[in-house]
């Protein structure tokens, strides 16, 4: 599967003007023969917590609308994120729509980051889920997640590709690049950020999107500025590496789980 990395420069809270950027990409990654174009984490909207005007409902999203449309416009899949606000509550969602405009999935950021005090005004979700684009198997995460890699093992299990969208910001950009190649590393398969660049709400973003392969190989780096890139996500290659170098038979997951329960037992 050819992955294309749309790492954007989000104008901040303005979804009609990001649509338009968002487009400009997507028929370049499609020209390009892509068969997915990912956008960072509130593609359109920037890392807002102004749930109120930048919020949807999911079933009737302009957002999603547009994503939809655009995807069957161009014949290629497309991953973004967005602000869901129903039933009294926010989720950082990211979705996933194949090139025919047909939901593929959503996943809803598990780890609100509570130093931004994120936790304020998002739920945090409470499931992983797998997607597939022709032979590859994708787990989406957002952001704050790839600080938590006991998500990352359970999705490894039935995943090519690790899928991280982002606005990580510059003040912690090395920590970005070094955390996802552990979680390839660890989980010995494809890696792949997305992250913005620009200013956002007083943030610096440096963009630095990025792919590891299995072995936690850098295979493509971005720099600061808006653009795309491209990288060949090859199932057959984790496949390979898996059973050559069987470190997943080594784990113990029963030995884990009991440690926690004993950790979290003591904790106050």
């Amino acid at each position: 599967m050819k992955l294309a990395l749309c790492q954007t420069n989000i104008i901040w809270e303005n979804k009609k003007e990001n649509f338009i950027i968002a487009e400009k990409f997507i028929k370049e990654a499609a020209e390009n023969k892509a068969e997915l174009a990912v956008f960072p984490e509130m593609s359109f909207t920037g890392f807002t917590v102004n749930v109120k005007d930048m919020g949807e409902a999911f079933e009737t999203s302009q957002t999603v609308s547009v994503m939809k449309a655009m995807a069957k416009r161009h014949k290629i899949a497309i991953g973004f994120g967005m602000i869901v606000s129903e039933k009294g509550k926010n989720k950082n969602r990211f979705v996933l729509v194949d090139k025919n405009g047909d939901m593929l999935g959503h996943y809803d950021k598990i780890h609100p980051f509570s130093y931004s005090e994120e936790g304020k005004y998002f739920t945090g979700g409470d499931n992983i889920i797998n997607v597939k684009i022709g032979d590859t198997s994708i787990a989406p995460f957002v952001c704050y997640d790839l600080r938590f890699p006991e998500i990352f093992g359970a999705a490894s299990y039935n995943c090519d590709l690790l899928l991280i969208i982002a606005n990580w910001p510059a003040s912690r950009i090395s920590q970005w690049t070094h955390l996802l190649r552990a979680r390839a590393i660890e989980n010995q398969c494809y890696v792949a950020g997305i992250n913005r660049t620009g200013t956002g709400d007083g943030l610096i973003y440096n963009g630095r999107s990025a792919v590891f392969d299995c072995y936690g190989n850098l295979i493509v780096e971005m720099g600061d500025n808006e653009g795309v890139a491209y990288c060949e996500i090859i199932p057959e290659n984790v496949v390979y590496f898996r059973n050559k170098f069987r470190m997943k038979q080594d784990r113990n997951e029963e030995l884990y789980k009991r440690l926690f329960d004993n950790i979290s037992k003591k904790l106050p």
